[in-house]
């Protein structure tokens, strides 16, 4: 072997399988400067380009190959062709390219290697040369990027840096379709696995290095975009989250918008890209104007602030606040312009309903019948018309004048600022009456009321009201003169007086307790019960301790009601409500819902069986037959139990779960009691069943209305009709109001189910106007849902637009409750409805509660007696005081009174003798369709 490898002129050596030099010829001793036998080959090769080199020289064992490298030589290395010829039994031979004479070409090549090694090991991104599943070499940031050391990457398969194998090879697969063509291969995005773990995302672009020669390999070059991808999507989250409207234009053309603009102008996602933004503008003129105007900002490098109108896609105009950016100055007609717009239809409504009520109280203040003045440090800053005229000024000369002015000496302004101070700095309005002086010197008299603007700042700004009560006094001395006459006439009246106040605070009372507690039975109402259970669950909570709410509804009352009468029922009623209380102890509750429904708080429950006793003695103490008019009346209870906190933790909750288990209690055969469980849904489900028919009734025009008379108890005449809501039930006919209503009110289907009520009686009103009928006001029920609903005067004055009815011939009946629930905004909302003159009245009147301060301020000109009240009214000489008391309440406030239920003419001679004006009931008419309306007119 050395005898052949000496008749080479170029240096060149002999190896055996595992790359150890066995031979080598005088040349390549000569350049590697020393004996080579034993040692590996790749060790002649400079140290940085060794791993590229193994891996070519352990190709070269398997085939014929070519390539370059660089020989250790000095401190800069020579370049040399390497040629490789393998031996058939194993082992290769290596001649090395004609080194013994370098030129200025060889030393060129030598120069560029060099170059090209120091940018490759320098390059910003990651490099590598790959064979077929092997990585032949790579730069350092390449294996930076992966987290690995070089080593750890060359001669290893490039799969370890994808998430899984397959992922490798469908990469490598699309890569080699391109590739193949001698095309460069270009991926924007590419998940790769850094050694920890963790995803990179590169952009990575490949070459073959040679496309007649596979064995040269392919060239990667793979750049980090991991941020940019993540700050793209950043940028993108924030398109499509953005509250406010974004879009991009070019030349005026839409070409990129958000889903907030989408929504607010009205367009589909893609709809409104490449079109102009004229579109968004009510005309020409509005469009070349913000052109103008907007542009001429944006060229000087700012940005563009405006508020304008725009149009939506249907047409309708809306308020924004838009802001514009030029994304480069220098190119205003074709560069990328950003616009950001905000709706601001709402904000500018608001602005203009304040600033007219600013001026509807001016305007209330210049009209005002009291002087009113803000006051401040001892001046008067500002005041209405009558301020001036009461002190003789005008044309504003008394703003800004010391108040000391007003008083006629030093000594009533030094009282008077005193007593101010003593009140206010109690947290008291501050009323009295000081003689004062006008500006002409005259004094007069008047009655000061004054109060602090804020009263955490009691030496602040306040206001005042100033009546002139100089007449007033006047007669106040004709008074006390008169008032020894009056003395022996009022010692008179005295006593016959006490009888009657005294009566009228027993009626009062009675109203009240009625309030809180049912007419029938003397249990505890609804309302009562909800207060009780509130405030039991709240010391359950904090005491951690039990409650039981037992539901029980009587089994089969409807029957004995129906075959015996009301008497029977009611009978039946109070006997049961005094079973109950007796059966219970005296922290428990027992309260009636109405109808056969009663419920038991029992609070302090340790364990479950307690309730089970309760329950049993319930059933035992009902057992006993009711003896009434030769009859033994037979009851049983269905109970439903359930725990707090076991089943619920709410008192909604609470009760609607143990409805729900009388309900199953009923279904396992009535007289026994049930726990509430999960799959007690026999009740829930009917319920469901219902309010999912109800969703579709208003579309499907189940919903009818009925008409039921109104009539004068002393002429007999109809007055007006109460409009009833009834529902025609494909299958179950027409459901009583009492079944379907109270689910209106809980999802709230009451609202537009409400408004089509009013909107077809009004329609139907105008009906028969146009054929004849005389016109006659409609009384119609708002619910307590439906009248605290912000749309709700918006809608009833639409509908008195869009009918033509006169809003003289309407009338919104309202129970006590509901007015009761938002004092301050039922006072609100009335106002609005009266001032449009429409009449309202208090529906059920005597079963809520009422507060007279509140009462004697809302614009309510009649009320309705409930009918428990006149159902026994001529047997009851507490309903009869009841009716009076109402009556009194009426009288005084100016209120007409209708008496509902009346059903047999003893009980319309008691309202009459009472001086009831209205009433309606059977007696009268049943409820009917408006079809029968005219006939029941004639």
């Amino acid at each position: 072997m050395a005898d052949a490898l000496a008749l080479i002129a170029a240096p060149a050596c002999a190896c055996d399988g595992e790359g150890t030099i066995r031979a080598a010829n005088a040349a390549l001793v000569e350049l590697a400067g020393g004996a080579l036998e034993g040692r590996p080959l790749v060790s002649l090769f400079c140290p940085r380009t060794a791993a590229e080199m193994a891996v070519e020289i352990r190709l070269s064992l398997s085939g014929e190959r070519r390539w370059d490298g660089l020989i250790e030589h000095g401190t800069t290395g020579r370049p040399v062709e390497v040629r490789a010829k393998p031996f058939p039994a194993g082992g290769a031979t290596f001649v090395f390219g004609d080194v013994l004479t370098f030129g200025d070409g060889q030393a060129a090549l030598r120069g560029r290697l060099l170059e090209q090694a120091a940018v490759v090991e320098h390059a910003p991104v990651g490099i590598a040369v790959t064979l077929p599943d092997l990585v032949k070499s790579c730069n350092p940031r390449m294996a930076e990027m992966l987290g690995y050391a070089p080593e750890e990457l060359i001669n290893h398969s490039p799969a370890q840096v994808f998430a899984t194998r397959a992922h490798y090879e469908a990469f490598i697969g699309e890569a080699v379709l391109v590739l193949t063509t001698g095309s460069l291969f270009e991926k924007s995005e590419v998940p790769l696995r850094r050694r920890d773990g963790s995803t990179i995302w590169c952009r990575i672009r490949a070459k073959a290095v040679d496309m007649s020669a596979r064995e040269a390999g392919t060239v990667w070059i793979v750049e980090d975009v991991t941020e940019a991808r993540q700050a793209l999507t950043e940028i993108q989250s924030i398109m499509t989250n953005a509250t406010i409207g974004i879009f991009f234009t070019r030349a005026r053309t839409i070409t990129r918008y958000n889903h907030c603009f989408g929504s607010m102008f009205g367009y589909a996602p893609g709809e409104a890209l490449g079109c102009s933004t004229r579109m968004l503008y009510a005309d020409d003129a509005a469009f070349d104007d913000m052109g103008r105007t907007a542009y001429g900002v944006l060229g000087q490098g700012g940005s563009f602030k405006t508020e304008t109108t725009m149009v939506r896609r249907d047409g309708t105009r809306m308020w924004v606040n838009m802001i514009g950016y030029a994304v480069n100055p220098e190119e205003l007609g074709t560069g990328t312009m950003i616009w950001m717009i905000e709706d601001r239809t709402g904000q500018k409504a608001a602005e203009e309903s304040l600033r007219n009520a600013l001026l509807e109280n001016q305007a209330i203040l210049d009209n005002a019948v009291l002087g009113i003045a803000v006051v401040e440090k001892g001046r008067t800053l500002h005041c209405n018309r009558k301020m001036e005229e009461l002190f003789g000024h005008q044309g504003g000369s008394i703003e800004g004048l010391p108040v000391r002015e007003l008083y006629p000496d030093d000594a009533g302004w030094i009282a008077a600022r005193d007593q101010t101070r003593r009140d206010f700095e109690a947290g008291r309005v501050h009323m009295a009456e000081y003689e004062l002086v006008r500006r002409d010197g005259k004094r007069f008299w008047a009655r000061l009321s004054g109060r602090p603007f804020d009263m955490a700042d009691r030496g602040g700004r306040s206001v005042w009201l100033i009546d002139d009560v100089t007449a007033q006094r006047e007669a106040a001395d004709a008074l006390r003169r008169a008032r020894d006459e009056l003395e022996v006439r009022v010692q008179e009246r005295t006593a016959e007086l006490q009888a009657e106040i005294v009566e009228r605070r027993q009626a009062e009372a009675r109203v009240h307790h009625m309030a809180y507690h049912d007419a029938l039975t003397g249990l505890p109402n609804r309302a009562l019960l909800s207060d009780r259970l509130d405030r039991t669950l709240l010391a359950a909570q904090r005491d951690g301790a039990k409650l039981a709410l037992l539901f029980i509804d009587l089994d089969r009352f409807k029957t004995i009601n129906d075959s015996l009468g009301h008497l029977a029922g009611d009978h039946l009623l109070k006997e049961v409500a005094q079973r109950l209380c007796r059966v219970v102890r005296a922290s428990d509750t027992v309260a009636r819902l109405g109808g056969d429904e009663f419920v038991v708080l029992v609070p302090g429950v340790r364990v479950p069986e307690e309730c089970s006793h309760v329950g049993d003695k319930i059933i035992e103490a009902l057992a006993a037959p009711v003896e009434f008019e030769g009859h033994s009346l037979h009851i049983s209870p269905s109970i439903g139990i359930c725990l707090y906190p076991d089943d619920g933790a709410d008192a909604a909750g609470l009760m609607r779960k143990a409805d729900a288990a009388m309900y199953y209690a009923k279904a396992a055969g009535r007289n026994n009691y049930q726990y509430y469980a999960e799959p007690m849904n026999a009740a829930a489900a009917r319920h469901f069943e219902m309010e999912t028919r109800l969703r579709g009734a208003l579309l499907r025009e189940e919903f009818v209305l009925f008409y039921q008379p109104i009539v004068g108890v002393q002429d007999g005449r109809v007055h007006g009709l109460e409009v009833l809501l009834r529902w025609r039930h494909p299958e179950q006919g027409l459901v009583a109001p009492d079944d379907f209503i109270p689910i209106l009110e809980e999802n709230g289907l009451i609202v537009p189910v409400g408004e089509w009520v009013i909107r077809r009686a009004c329609e139907q009103a105008m009906a028969w106007q146009r054929a004849g009928l005389p016109a006659l006001p409609l009384a119609v029920n708002l619910s307590a849902r439906q009248f605290m609903h912000r749309g709700l005067i918006q809608s009833i004055r639409a509908i008195v637009d869009d009918t033509g009815i006169d809003p003289g011939l309407l009338e919104f009946e309202i129970t006590e409750t509901a007015l009761m629930q938002h004092g301050g905004q039922t006072l609100e909302t009335l106002g609005q409805i009266y001032r449009m003159g429409i009449r309202l009245s208090i529906d059920d009147f005597g079963t809520g509660y009422s507060s007279l301060a509140y009462l004697k301020r809302f614009p309510v000109r009649k009320i309705k007696i409930d009918r428990a009240f006149v159902r026994d009214l001529e047997t009851s000489s507490e309903d009869q005081a009841i009716v009076a008391a109402i009556m009194a309440l009426a009288g005084s406030l100016g209120m007409a009174v209708v008496a509902e239920g009346v059903e047999n003419e003893a009980q319309l001679a008691l309202l009459r003798r009472h001086g009831c004006q209205y009433a309606q009931g059977y007696l009268f008419a049943r409820p009917v369709d408006a079809a029968a309306v005219p006939v029941l007119l004639d």
